[in-house]
């Protein structure tokens, strides 16, 4: 996905810090010239629309991107998350750079894994336990970002999802809050992905 030709197509509107801005949707096409990152707001927009896009706009969640906190029927989000009272995923400026120290491909996992907890509240299906539907959210993220017509992710867009998955990883297994060790994240959104090869149909590998 950092490696990429764009072409422009028509303009979204995105909610970025609350505020609302015009940023230009574009189709992403792999090309052989030196690595470059894309924008946030680019991989933001490009990753919202094809996963809103795949779910043929089924309950799609409100995005809010950027600033430090969301004000939320579930409190005050300070960190990537879902709130299903709102159905709204936020992402907060703060993990937005840190994903950027892995990559642009880093910040696309995180906005389609949180995308997967908004489906599947949105379609009951989430697993009771914490870290199941943590993996499994990560499994759908996979397979999402192998799904996106728009995107194209190569050998270092994956390295660095791979590498982010392994960070965010924890041991705490006595938590309500574990996520999955850092093997499990790694395992389950590259499962993810391979399972995209079979189209929609590869959703049905991580349910």
């Amino acid at each position: 996905m950092s490696v990429l030709k764009l072409i422009q197509k028509p303009i979204a509107y995105l909610l970025v810090g609350g505020l609302s801005c015009l940023v230009t949707l574009h189709r992403l096409e792999a090309r052989t010239e030196a690595r470059t990152e894309l924008p946030a707001s680019l991989v933001l927009t490009s990753v919202y629309e094809g996963i809103r896009d795949i779910h043929g706009q089924r309950a799609t969640p409100e995005l809010y991107a950027g600033g430090r906190s969301l004000r939320s029927s579930c409190g005050v989000i300070r960190s990537s998350a879902y709130c299903p009272l709102d159905h709204v995923i936020f992402i907060p400026q703060r993990d937005i750079n840190i994903a950027y120290q892995h990559g642009d491909a880093a910040l696309a996992y995180i906005i389609a894994h949180e995308y997967a907890h908004a489906m599947q509240t949105a379609f009951r299906f989430q697993p009771r336990s914490t870290p199941v539907s943590e993996l499994q959210a990560d499994c759908l993220a996979g397979v999402y970002m192998g799904l996106i017509p728009n995107l194209t992710f190569d050998r270092s867009d994956i390295n660095e999802i791979v590498s982010f998955a392994h960070r965010i990883g924890d041991y705490a297994w006595n938590s309500r809050h574990h996520h999955g060790t850092p093997r499990q994240r790694r395992r389950a959104v590259v499962s993810g992905m391979q399972a995209s090869f079979s189209g929609k149909n590869g959703l049905k590998a991580c349910l």
